[in-house]
């Protein structure tokens, strides 16, 4: 009986040294793509704030645009005006 016991925690013994080496792989394989991932969404944010930024300026010269058009068509309607009288 006792020579089984040896032989039943021997095999575990055995058996848990081999699962918290592939455990160990695990978690570092899991680390690394966490990291790449970590790195990703960095990118991501950097890319989303040049975005933001270059859609702010977009919105800027539209809205300048649409001033200096008004401002044109002002000038014209007075030139046109002026003309009737």
């Amino acid at each position: 009986m006792l020579k089984k016991i040896t032989a039943i925690s021997l095999a575990l013994t055995l058996t848990a040294c081999a699962n918290t080496e592939a455990l160990d792989a695990n978690i570092s394989s899991l680390t690394s793509k966490v990291a790449a991932l970590s790195a990703q969404v960095a990118d991501l944010e950097v890319q989303q704030q040049s975005m933001a930024s270059d859609a702010k300026a977009a919105k800027s010269a539209a809205e300048q645009a649409a001033s200096d058009a008004k401002a044109a068509n002002e000038r014209i309607d007075n030139v046109v005006a002026s003309y009737k009288k």
